[in-house]
Parts: structure tokens; C-alpha cells; sequence
């Protein structure tokens, strides 16, 4: 009986030590995708040429989950407008498009919008170009995120 209750009581000491484990590490072991705010700063090329942003990794497998852009300056001027969408890469790692394409308005606000298969557990970046053909170069910066929830 007094092993019982030793084997017991030991058994009781481990299963508590295991939850409060799970409780205080689990968290730190799983990250979510969320509705972040990733900066951008890069120049638009002149004629319509394709520009592009750092890239990052889009955990998600749901072409539902939402890719975002906001345009907050451009050197075209203010309520101009530019041509964004989600580049990443084929099988064989070639760049490709990962998304329709937004024409985004500077100052307006964030615009949405759904991926491509292809986007889903790959790398991606911010791809845009001039929404006009022009042989200047111009500079915007904003906010971006490969993936919203």
C-alpha cells in the first residue's frame, strides 16, 4: 500500500511538471500568421519594369489567407497609383507571379487580396511595378504582409 501511494504521488509530481510544461513552452513552439505590418522602400523602374520588395515565407496552405499592401508615399505624387502583387517562385525557381495584381492608390487604405497555390508554403515578396508607362523612376514606400490570418 505504502508503494502505492509513493508510485502514485510520483506519477502525480510528473504529470504536473508535463502540463505546466506544455502550458509555459507550447506557445513559444507554435508560430500563427497574423495581420502584420512589414515596411517596403524600394523604387519603382520606368517603363513598367517589374520592382520588388525583400522576401518572406508564406506558412499558410489557404489561398483564402490574404496578402495586404498600403502605399503610403510615392515620388509620383500623391493619390498616384501603382501596380502591386505577390511574386514567388516555380518548382524549379523561377520567379512567377502569386496573386492578381492591385492597383493600389498612395494614401488610401490597405487593400486585400487572395494568392495563388503556387504562394502557399513558399517564399514571396512584394512585386509592383508603375501603373503607366514612363521612362522615370520613382520611389514609394509602405506597408505590406504575405499572409493576414
Amino acid at each position: 500500500m505504502i508503494i502505492m501511494k509513493k508510485f502514485a504521488s510520483k506519477n502525480v509530481r510528473i504529470i504536473i511538471a508535463l502540463v505546466i510544461g506544455v502550458i509555459v513552452f507550447a506557445p513559444a513552439l507554435h508560430s500563427k500568421a497574423a495581420d502584420n505590418n512589414i515596411s517596403f522602400d524600394f523604387k519603382l523602374k520606368p517603363n513598367c519594369a517589374n520592382s520588388g520588395s525583400n522576401s518572406r515565407y508564406r506558412e499558410t496552405s489557404s489561398v483564402n489567407n490574404p496578402w495586404k499592401v498600403r502605399l503610403d508615399s510615392s515620388t509620383e505624387g500623391k493619390g498616384t497609383i501603382a501596380s502591386f502583387w505577390l511574386g514567388t517562385y516555380d518548382k524549379n525557381g523561377k520567379a512567377t507571379t502569386g496573386s492578381a495584381i492591385m492597383n493600389v492608390k498612395q494614401g488610401a487604405k490597405s487593400r486585400y487580396c487572395g494568392a495563388y497555390k503556387v504562394s502557399n508554403k513558399n517564399t514571396t515578396y512584394l512585386a509592383a511595378e508603375n501603373n503607366n508607362y514612363t521612362s522615370k523612376t520613382y520611389y514609394v514606400n509602405g506597408i505590406w504582409d504575405e499572409e493576414t490570418w
